[in-house]
């Protein structure tokens, strides 16, 4: 890949935080992990195999691993401190940024009712922008078993969403 490892993280940076954000409470919780991830991905660039995957799934399941971490040192209770979110987009004015707000924060409210298998699907899908065969791998399916469990996890979530 072009630019070594700093290709790598420039092209990876975004969906990982996107799929990380999905699974941790808060902006900073996320922006510690991602900072998790790199440096473990940078300490094992060595001995990353091309022909065992992407780089991008490689670099997922070592965040993954590191959401899972997350959770572990943290217990399973979000603390009052990370309720809301504090995601801006630039050019973002203060209605917008507040808005987005309140959609990311319903959203994850409803991700409540996925099993956990469930919510990573959907974050590997819609955060990491992961395609079937990837999430598959990840999650060790098939890829039409990663399709079905996405699409049905959606299908979940716009139940509870239009309940």
């Amino acid at each position: 890949m072009d630019g070594g490892f700093e290709g790598v993280y420039r092209e990876h940076v975004t969906p990982l935080w996107r799929y990380v954000r999905l699974r941790v409470p808060s902006d900073a919780d996320a922006e510690d992990v991602i900072s998790e991830v790199f440096v473990a991905a940078m300490k094992s660039w060595d001995r990353y195999d091309p022909a065992a995957g992407t780089v991008g799934a490689w670099l997922t399941g070592i965040a993954r691993h590191n959401v899972a971490g997350w959770w572990r040192r943290n217990g399973r209770e979000i603390p009052s401190e990370h309720v809301g979110s504090d995601r801006v987009e630039p050019g973002d004015g203060p209605e917008t940024a507040a808005l987005r707000r309140i959609a990311d924060d319903e959203v994850r409210a409803h991700l409540s009712v996925l099993t956990e298998r469930e919510r990573d699907a959907v974050a590997l899908r819609f955060g990491a922008r992961l395609s079937s065969p990837e999430i598959g791998a990840a999650l060790g399916i098939s890829a039409p078993a990663a399709r079905m469990l996405v699409y049905r996890a959606v299908a979940k979530l716009r139940k509870e969403v239009v309940a």
